[in-house]
């Protein structure tokens, strides 16, 4: 099963422990594991990640154009679905507007449409309705999500 990550699969390893100065291992394995089909990640994530100019840029820039899969028509009917969703369960007008903005809905309509397990560093906070969380949108809609160190794991990587 392909992973897709979130913005944060990427943004929390690069500003934190697995910097590129200290741990370049994981950022190859990513570009490896792309490569070989088990990871992904979709265009609204390169976009978001894209936003600052900084080393994770660069990087991505450099390095990381295998992992972004482009956009799709096909998986309109899942981003519905997931929007439909968001909007019609006691959630703020605020964390709605929050969640269909950013890439987050996106990730999860692309999963829910391929089948594919996210791959976030966000805990599930179903009662929490000023923000909606990636595990409770991809439970919502059968989709399975793991953290980056659960990828790691599950892929026999060690770095």
């Amino acid at each position: 099963m392909t992973l897709l990550l979130d913005s944060n699969a990427f943004i929390t390893p690069a500003l934190t422990y697995y910097s590129f100065d200290i741990c370049g291992g994981y950022w190859d394995w990513l570009i490896e594991a792309a490569a070989d089909g088990k990871i992904a990640s979709i265009e609204a994530v390169k976009r978001e990640l894209r936003d600052k100019d900084d080393q994770l840029r660069h990087w991505i820039d450099y390095y990381a154009s295998s992992i972004f899969l482009p956009d799709t028509a096909a998986a309109s009917n899942s981003l519905g679905q997931v929007a439909t969703w968001a909007t019609s369960n006691g959630y703020t007008q605020n964390a709605e507007s929050e969640f269909l903005a950013k890439a987050d809905y996106q990730l999860v309509a692309r999963a829910h449409h391929e089948d594919f397990q996210v791959v976030t560093l966000e805990t599930s906070e179903p009662l929490r309705k000023n923000r909606i969380k990636i595990p409770d949108a991809c439970n919502a809609h059968g989709v399975s999500s793991i953290t980056p160190y659960e990828m790691l794991r599950q892929n026999g990587v060690r770095l």
